[in-house]
């Protein structure tokens, strides 16, 4: 026993001087939601509770640095994680930044949701009946396996994002990749004196049942502050040949103190078969310090959205959420 102490503390003293040549933060949001639908049980769900350890290394090279990101879903009330398998990942990348930019290769976030749909995602409901419905770029433009991206500095407010898929198998419809690239988006955000803009556009090629087309997104994006109240839209338009639709939606938030009340509307057309429907949700949100927070929100569909599917029902959402 003796000797494999002194064995353990020897090994742990050699790797010290390893493990602070990197700079590392492991980091958690742990979160429970209890949902009251229309017409159905009380279910109490998994957040979106992730765990990931990120950071930076020094490469030897002038003004030059290596990144490193991992993340994953960790389920606290059912088995698995959320949307997927206990411990899937939702970010796995390396890279490399510097005053010339920032180069990320990996499973990452395409700019059309960073800069887009994240704009009036002013809820912490992470279903996506609710919190996150209408959100046309999500299915191409989210997380992305296989993704290659690089970020400009930001310069007098404005930045520009960019990235490829390169022969992924995640964002083809039948999980066939096409071409060498199966995708790409390219977007620019200005964000300065309290004023942020941004427009995005994508393009990913889908092979349907042997039809091969092209599923192209374009947004646009805008948010303002004035003192303790918020504005912010977004409008999205996806065309695949098959499919037209669009999506906009108004967010509107205003702070007293630790408290944040919240509104938002929402709206869906599809020209092609005449499809539609809206939303209307708001919430109140309470910080609690720094590392949790409580809120209840209530989502209300209109009946054309509920017939264009049956999961857009009514909801009150209670959550619960603790970060590290």
């Amino acid at each position: 026993m003796k000797k494999s102490l002194i064995a353990l503390a020897v090994a742990g003293a050699m790797t010290a001087p390893m493990v602070a040549q990197a700079d590392a933060t492991l980091y958690g949001s742990f979160r429970a939601e209890l949902h009251s639908v229309d017409d159905a049980d009380l279910d109490l769900k998994d957040g979106s509770t992730r765990i990931g350890i990120k950071g930076d290394v020094d490469l030897g090279l002038e003004s030059t640095k290596g990144l490193f990101h991992w993340e994953a879903n960790v389920n606290i009330t059912d088995k698995g994680g959320y949307g997927a398998d206990m411990f899937a990942p939702r970010l796995s990348y390396l890279g490399a930044t510097g005053n010339w930019g920032t180069a990320l290769v990996g499973r990452q976030y395409h700019p059309h949701y960073l800069l887009i749909n994240l704009t009036t995602g002013i809820f912490d409901t992470a279903s996506s009946t609710t919190g996150e419905w209408n959100q046309l770029g999500n299915d191409v433009h989210k997380r992305e396996d296989n993704t290659v991206a690089y970020h400009s500095p930001v310069m007098g407010g404005f930045q520009f994002i960019g990235g490829a898929v390169i022969a992924g198998n995640n964002d083809d419809a039948d999980g066939v990749a096409d071409s060498e690239v199966d995708g790409y988006n390219v977007a620019v955000k200005y964000n300065a004196n309290d004023l942020y803009v941004a427009a995005s556009y994508g393009d990913v090629q889908e092979d349907v049942f042997g039809t091969v087309s092209d599923k192209e997104t374009w947004g646009v994006a805008a948010s303002y502050k004035i003192a303790d109240f918020g504005l912010a839209a977004k409008y999205e338009e996806q065309e695949d040949g098959v499919n037209d639709e669009t999506a906009w939606e108004l967010a509107g938030t205003y702070d007293i103190g630790a408290t944040q009340l919240m509104a938002r509307y929402s709206d869906y057309e599809n020209d092609v078969n005449g499809a539609e429907g809206n939303q209307w949700a708001v919430g109140v949100m309470h910080k609690l310090g720094g590392k949790g927070r409580v809120w209840v929100n209530y989502f209300d569909f209109d009946s054309d959205a509920q017939n264009v599917n049956a999961n857009f029902r009514d909801a009150l959402v209670l959550g619960y959420r603790v970060d590290f």
